[in-house]
Order: structure tokens, then sequence, then C-alpha cells
């Protein structure tokens, strides 16, 4: 498992993409697995699709162990999709569960990584599920106003709390910027809830938010609650903030002042990327694709686009190898030389999250500088 490339997770155009969540009670574990087809070329019959679990990355699979994932396990079937649930009991070793999706026709393998146990902590017992449907809410983020239910899906009703803080988190530096960055304090939101088993609710304001189990104070569940809009916005004041990538401060600051905004971004477009009604119009649409590509895909505390791999994907986008451990995940893109750039980053547990933080270092600013100039200059290609 140590030197499978997991790019394809990352790439939105592959011909599948999956999702999944985690619930555990004690040693009985449940993953819910979403396999989605994106291809008008493949079937489900196509596909077989197995698991084993493993205690670390470098560990091989047992074919003993294998368990295939069929018919009976799903639990949810909408267009071209399938939810799988996958019970099992975790031995005390376990830490990692791989799915093995394995394309028939052209005799492939691919492997889906996903973490039973994070820094010695199991998940919660309870997860956000849908409305109509007893399978989890699987996206990264939620947006306001959007009903959710909280399910305890091992059959104990519980009762839950929920409190909020404020979106405030920082957008993320330049991979050469080494220098530490005052992050802001935390601002209580005033809003706290409190939820029955199944009951359906809606969060009212933006803001990252921790959801306990009165019954279990210690297990946790976290979400970002975006606007109505997002990933998309709704206004240019928004629209603007993931400029900070490709603008000089001065530019950034024009683009961020208080009147004419939409102003201030069709000059910017038209006159410092492209005079080219089609140049502007292609880097308008290819960054903010990537921009809500990041949204779906790296979310964490903070909006997709203000983390350090969705700041990579916007400016580097789509990695062509990414390897994956415990502590680790590295991203491979070509260089303009023929050679390779590398960007590493740790995986850390803060905020009551797993997160991804680039190592910066010096060796990036050439080849950074040089993908953010080819966006000004409006040269990126998808």
């Amino acid at each position: 498992m140590s030197s499978s490339d997991l790019s394809f997770l990352y790439d939105e155009e592959h011909e599948f993409l999956v999702r999944h969540k985690t619930v555990s009670q004690g040693n009985q574990f449940k993953v819910y697995f979403n396999f989605m087809l994106n291809s008008g070329n493949v079937r489900i019959s196509d596909f077989q699709l197995s698991y084993d679990v493993r205690g670390s990355y470098i560990d091989e699979k047992s074919v003993t162990e294998n368990t295939r994932i069929d018919t009976s396990q799903v639990v949810d079937i909408a267009f071209r999709q399938y939810t799988y649930e996958l019970n099992f009991e975790r031995e005390e070793n376990d830490k990692l569960l791989v799915v093995d999706v394995y394309n028939i026709i052209k005799d492939t393998h691919y492997y889906i990584d996903i973490p039973l146990i994070e820094a010695d902590t199991p998940p919660p017992s309870f997860l956000l599920m849908e409305v109509d449907k007893d399978i989890p809410y699987f996206a990264r983020y939620l947006n306001r106003n959007r009903a959710v239910r909280l399910v305890n899906p091992f059959g104990t009703p519980l009762n839950y709390e929920i409190s909020g803080i404020e979106n405030n988190k920082a957008v993320a530096m330049p991979p050469f910027d080494e220098t530490e960055q005052p992050q802001p304090s935390e601002v209580l939101l005033d809003t706290l809830y409190g939820v029955n088993e199944g009951e359906v609710f809606e969060f009212y304001n933006e803001g990252f938010y921790t959801i306990r189990a009165a019954q279990a104070p210690n297990q946790s569940l976290k979400i970002l609650v975006a606007d109505e809009f997002y990933p998309y916005f709704n206004d240019y004041s928004e629209l603007v903030q993931p400029l900070i990538y490709v603008t000089t401060n001065d530019e950034y600051k024009a683009l961020r002042g208080p009147e004419e905004t939409r102003l201030v971004f069709e000059e910017f477009v038209n006159n410092t990327i492209s005079a080219n009604e089609r140049i502007a119009k292609d880097f308008i649409k290819f960054y903010y694709r990537r921009v809500r590509k990041a949204a779906r895909l790296f979310t964490e505390n903070k909006a997709g686009w203000k983390t350090d791999r969705g700041m990579v994907y916007i400016i580097m986008g789509d990695p062509i190898q990414v390897f994956r451990n415990e502590r680790t995940e590295l991203w491979v893109f070509p260089d303009s030389e023929g050679g390779r750039i590398r960007f590493i980053f740790d995986i850390v547990q803060e905020d009551g999250i797993t997160k991804h933080k680039l190592i910066r270092g010096k060796r990036y600013k050439e080849n950074w500088l040089l993908a953010v100039s080819q966006w000004r200059n409006g040269r990126i290609i998808e």
C-alpha cells in the first residue's frame, strides 16, 4: 500500500469517484462507502470491489483476509452511484481499511485508504445523515439551511449538543514562505443547538461546528457550515478573495477595496490577464473551476481554497502522482525542465480534525512563481 499511487482520488474527471464515512462503537466499526460512476464508458459490472484491514500502510494484504463487497452490502442506489455499508470488528492493531477497486475490463487495481484510528482516537458512534435516506451526508462541508439528521447507526438513541466558532481562519501562505503566520483567535458563536436522535435540523449561521453526544462527551464530529452558495460565490467581494494567489499585494488590496469590486475585478482580468476576451473568460473559467474542486476535496475548518492542499491544487493542478502514509502525503508534478516538483504535507491533528500542512521551503520559489506567471499570462492549460 505504501507504494500505491492515489492521484486518482483528486481527479474529478476519473472514471469513478469515491467518498466514505466511518463510525465506531467499541470494537464494532461501520464504513459507509459511496462509489459513483463518473464516466459513461463504465458500468458497475466492470468493477470488482473488496477490502481488507491492516495495521499500517506498509503491511501487505493477506489473501485470506480479503472481503468481497457485493450487492448484499448496498444500502442505497442513486443515479450511477452505490452506497455500501461495511461492518466488521476491529482488532487491537487494526488501523487502516483498504478498499481495492478492480476494473476488470482494464485489469487495473485502484486502492482507497481509509484510516480507522487517527491520533489514537477512533471515530465517533454517530454521523450526519441525509434527511430522506439512511446514508451519511458525505460532503466535507454543509451549506447553511441544508437539512440533516444526527444518527447513531448502532441503534442507541443519543442526545446531541452543538457549538460553533466563526470561520475566520487565515489563507495559506506561498510554499516558499517559511515565516510563522499568526492565527486569528477563536470567536465563539452565541448559538448553541440541542438536537435529539434522528431529528431534522438546519444550521442558520456560518461557522465551524463541533457536535458531541451528551452520553459520550469525549466523542466529537466537526463540520464547516458555509453559505448556501458555497463553493460558488454570491457577490464580487467574495469572488475576488481566491485571487490572492495570483495577485501582487497592491492588486489584491485594490480588489478587496470597499467599493466597485466588480469593476476592479473586471479591470484586473481584462488588463492584467489579457485584453483578449476569450483568454480572459478562460482564466475565470479554469481558475474558479479549481477553486470549486478545492472546496469539494480539501475543505477542513476553513474553505478548501484557503488550505495548503487547496492552494497547491489551484495553482499547480492535478498532481501526476500522490503517495500517502500515516504521517505524510506527497504530491508530484512535472517541472518545466522535465524533472519533478515534490510537495510534502505533514498529516497532523489540529482543532480536533486531520489537517495536511505543507512543509515549506525556498526550493519551491522558482517553479511556483513560474506557475503563477502562467496564470497571469493566460497560459494555463487544463
